[in-house]
Formats: C-alpha cells, sequence, structure tokens
C-alpha cells in the first residue's frame, strides 16, 4: 500500500510542478529544489524582504499567501514520505525527493520554451498485459500538455524529456511506441486547443 500512496503523491506533486498550480506540496517540492535548504519561515512572504522576488519566480506572486497550518501539514507528510527531510532549522529535499522532482522540473522547463513550429505524435500500442506502463506513458503525455487524438495516439507542440524515453527503453516498450516528428498539420484549426 505505501508504494501505491507514494505513486499516487509522485503524481500529484508532478502535476502541481508542471502546471505551475498551486499545490502546497509541488511549491515545497518546487522551491526546495530551486533553492536547496530553506526554512519553514521562507514560505510565509511578509516576514522576509526576500521572499516576494521568490514567489514571482516561481509566478506565484497573485496568489494569497500560503496558510501556515497547510505548509505544515504537507510538509509532515512530505517527510513521511522520504521526499522530504529536516536539517535543524533547514528543510531540504532528500536524495529520493530529487530523484522524484527533477523530472517534474525538466517538464516544466520544456513547456516554457518557444515552439520550435513542429509538432510531436506519440502511438502506441501497448498489450492490455502491460497497462500499468500504457496508464504511466498516457499521464507523462498529459503533463507535457499532449492531446489524444485517440486513445493510443497523442500529438503535442514539445519534445518527450529524456526521462521519459529512458523509462520506454527501460520497460521495453521501443516494440510499442512510434514517436513522429510533424512538419505540417493541414488541418491545423483543429488543433488549435494545444
Amino acid at each position: 500500500m505505501g508504494e501505491k500512496v507514494n505513486s499516487i503523491l509522485e503524481s500529484k506533486i508532478a502535476k502541481s510542478i508542471v502546471k505551475n498550480s498551486v499545490k502546497t506540496s509541488g511549491f515545497i517540492c518546487l522551491a526546495l529544489y530551486e533553492f536547496g535548504a530553506i526554512t519553514l519561515e521562507a514560505f510565509f512572504p511578509p516576514n522576509y524582504s526576500y521572499a516576494k522576488p521568490w514567489r514571482r519566480l516561481f509566478s506565484m506572486y497573485n496568489y494569497e499567501k500560503p496558510d501556515r497550518r497547510n505548509v505544515s501539514e504537507n510538509l509532515k507528510r512530505l517527510i513521511e514520505y522520504g521526499l522530504v527531510e529536516k536539517e535543524g532549522n533547514f528543510l531540504k529535499l532528500t536524495e529520493y525527493g530529487k530523484l522524484i522532482i527533477k523530472p517534474a522540473v525538466q517538464k516544466r522547463q520544456i513547456i516554457k520554451k518557444k515552439w520550435d513550429g513542429k509538432y510531436r505524435l506519440v502511438i502506441f500500442d501497448i498489450p492490455e498485459i502491460r497497462k500499468k506502463a500504457r496508464v504511466w506513458l498516457r499521464e507523462e503525455l498529459y503533463l507535457l500538455n499532449y492531446t489524444p487524438l485517440q486513445k493510443s495516439v497523442f500529438i503535442g507542440k514539445y519534445p518527450l524529456t529524456p526521462d521519459i524515453v529512458e523509462k520506454i527503453k527501460k520497460l521495453n516498450l521501443h516494440d510499442f511506441v512510434n514517436y513522429l516528428l510533424v512538419d505540417r498539420v493541414f488541418d491545423e484549426k483543429r488543433l488549435k486547443f494545444l
């Protein structure tokens, strides 16, 4: 059960980081990833002059100050799951936490880059016996803002991250997954939502 809970938490944190939402756990992990060790007080902007630019860095300056109880509860959970550790007055990501957060940060950076004008098409036919891998791939594609054209055909503007390509190889999915670079789409208006 612990593995399933960790997997769900990892997925939620990744979505929070990539989509730049204000989910507290994602915000905490991203802050710790970007800045290394920080104190709990750094999450409460009015107390420090450096906090406002820090929140601007994460595009969070329009949001309300985080609730102290909410931050504390999320930190407790992140520590419990081994993503964050406390050293004296400082909080920092564990090696496991860095391993989980790094791919989400890479995806976020890819999405922020200027689009090169080419579409990426991912076509997959992963057997039912490998359903977990199929679900994983779909979740990763959604995180990169890919849109399904059909159940197993996704189109997006950004390349797959190195961690996705590596995991496709590691899971031996390369026989079931095709990745195409498309220069031109004839009915581009249908893809307006990308």
